[in-house]
């Protein structure tokens, strides 16, 4: 009924469109009630409501369907639907491209549509160091002042100085002593 009175007072639903209840009452047709939506964001928008009123259910539902899912991916019909896929998209998956490493800027041929953005495990240990994601702070065990470091490291001091001399990379107390 309420796609009468939508096209009597706006002409034809187009293709891939919905016409809503704004007030969410299916018997209330008035015209001003109604709305022309994408279908594609009507069904997402009745689909999260729904989800939201009926957890339980949907979450049981969820966990059947993922269980069924198992069963066929694992069936003959299942590793038969998964060659003949693999077949048509093969080419794809193994694409190549030049692309240009977010850290050295050098050109290297990565996997089209692949988010490999570095060149090598190299570049990316050094853009991941530059970031300090891994990054900690510690105290220097001389001076007691604070100094930031890579968790990863074993720095104990916070300068050459107060390490003695040594070396930053082994700035580490001998066993020996």
């Amino acid at each position: 009924m309420h796609r009468e009175v939508w096209e009597h007072n706006n002409g034809k639903i187009p293709t891939g469109y919905h016409i809503h209840h704004k007030d969410k009452n299916k018997s209330n047709n008035d015209i001003s009630n109604l709305e022309l939506v994408e279908g594609k964001k009507h069904l997402s928008e009745h689909g999260k409501e729904w989800h939201k009123n009926n957890k339980e259910k949907s979450t049981q539902h969820i966990k059947e369907i993922v269980q069924k899912a198992k069963k066929w991916h694992k069936s003959k019909d299942g590793r038969e639907w998964h060659k003949k896929h693999y077949e048509n998209v093969k080419h794809k998956l193994h694409e190549k491209e030049i692309k240009k490493c977010k850290c050295c800027k050098q050109e290297f041929e990565g996997t089209k549509g692949n988010s490999n953005i570095y060149c090598s495990n190299k570049c990316k240990s050094k853009a991941r160091r530059d970031s300090g994601i891994d990054n900690e702070i510690r105290i220097c065990e001389k001076c007691k002042k604070e100094f930031e470091t890579n968790k990863y490291s074993k720095v104990r001091f916070c300068s050459r100085k107060c390490a003695g001399g040594r070396p930053k990379k082994t700035n580490v107390l001998c066993n020996n002593k």
